[in-house]
């Protein structure tokens, strides 16, 4: 039987910045960085479902939307988190 994953994806122009935590962990799991196109995250996807049941999630923002009709057509099943202003010392 398949674990669940929770993958927590920081998109760029260039890159994507991958992080996996498991729903008994509190701590990453693991961390890896991949290119921002398609051919590098259908090879990302393809090797993640071999292992894991995955829930992908990410912050919506600019270069969001696209990435997420994508995930969805290669039938991830995709969350995209709406982004808030994150406390910081400074606020």
């Amino acid at each position: 039987m398949k674990r669940k994953v929770y993958v927590g994806m920081d998109v760029h122009k260039e890159t994507i910045q991958i992080a996996y935590l498991t729903s008994n962990s509190k701590e990453i799991l693991k961390e890896q960085q991949i290119k921002h196109n398609e051919v590098q995250i259908k090879k990302f996807i393809k090797k993640l479902k071999l292992e894991w049941n995955e829930i992908h999630c990410y912050e919506a923002g600019v270069t969001g939307y696209p990435l997420y009709r994508y995930l969805k057509s290669l039938g991830v099943n995709c969350i995209l988190v709406a982004p808030e202003r994150s406390k910081t010392k400074y606020r």
